[in-house]
């Protein structure tokens, strides 16, 4: 038997699989992200934007699956919705309800401006209905014409529940991101803050109310509420939205 000298040293044979590039870790999450897998998508985006903040890429797809899951939270109000679809076409949701409930939209002139009302009915509707046309108005970017459906559906709700449900939260959460989208995060802590502290309101339907609260104290600059409020999100639900990543980057 040859003894080994040292001059030809025993091959050393790694097993082990490359690390995947960021690129193709996106590209895994994007595939996982059209086959609904959501959780395992931001987990992999989470990896590459812990890894490189600045890839945009990784980013947008985030917030792709961030508007996703807000679809999800709107459509799980079973008592406003019932097998809702998803809204492919927005502007043809208004067109429907303007069918189905007999009213006149008014379409102001000119590109759509988010901060003021673009357009305009006087139909008396029900929740249900200011729900559905808000959430049209919400796909279409039309804030503030979201925002004045809801705070009139929030109202009647309230008159006809002395709390709220799973449909009431719904109005409410998608009011807060209305509000955020217009840039008034101090309106949206003000309007969320009586809210979280209803007791009739279980401490996990208010999920979604207690990250878009940690989202506007992030936005006015107080890490440390934020960081509080994304904390009590995932000790409910650990893989909701990106609070996980907020709560590394705050």
């Amino acid at each position: 038997m040859a003894d080994n000298t040292g001059e030809k040293p025993e091959s050393k044979f790694d097993l082990q699989l490359p690390k995947p590039s960021a690129k193709d870790e996106v590209e895994s999450a994007k595939i996982l992200f059209q086959e609904g897998l959501l959780d395992e998508a931001k987990r992999l985006l989470h990896r590459v934007l812990i890894s490189s903040p600045s890839y945009s890429r990784a980013s947008r797809l985030l917030k792709d699956i961030q508007k996703a899951e807000l679809d999800l939270i709107l459509n799980r109000s079973q008592s406003l919705s019932v097998d809702r679809k998803k809204l492919e076409d927005p502007e043809g949701i208004l067109r429907k309800l303007e069918a189905d409930l007999g009213i006149t939209i008014e379409e102001q002139s000119g590109a759509f401006n988010p901060t003021q009302e673009n357009w305009i009915h006087t139909m008396e509707l029900g929740p249900r209905e200011r729900f559905d046309l808000a959430v049209g108005f919400f796909e279409m970017g039309c804030f503030r014409d979201a925002d004045r459906e809801l705070m009139e559906a929030l109202r009647q709700v309230r008159l006809q529940n002395s709390s709220l449900d799973e449909a009431g939260v719904s109005i409410v959460a998608l009011r807060a991101e209305a509000l955020i989208r217009l840039e008034n995060a101090f309106e949206a802590k003000m309007f969320l803050a009586p809210i979280l502290n209803e007791p009739e309101i279980s401490h996990e339907l208010k999920l979604p109310l207690y990250y878009l609260a940690g989202l506007a104290e992030e936005i006015l600059g107080s890490r440390a509420e934020a960081k509080a409020w994304f904390e009590k999100v995932v000790e409910i639900d650990p893989l909701f939205r990106d609070a996980n990543f907020r709560i590394r980057l705050l």
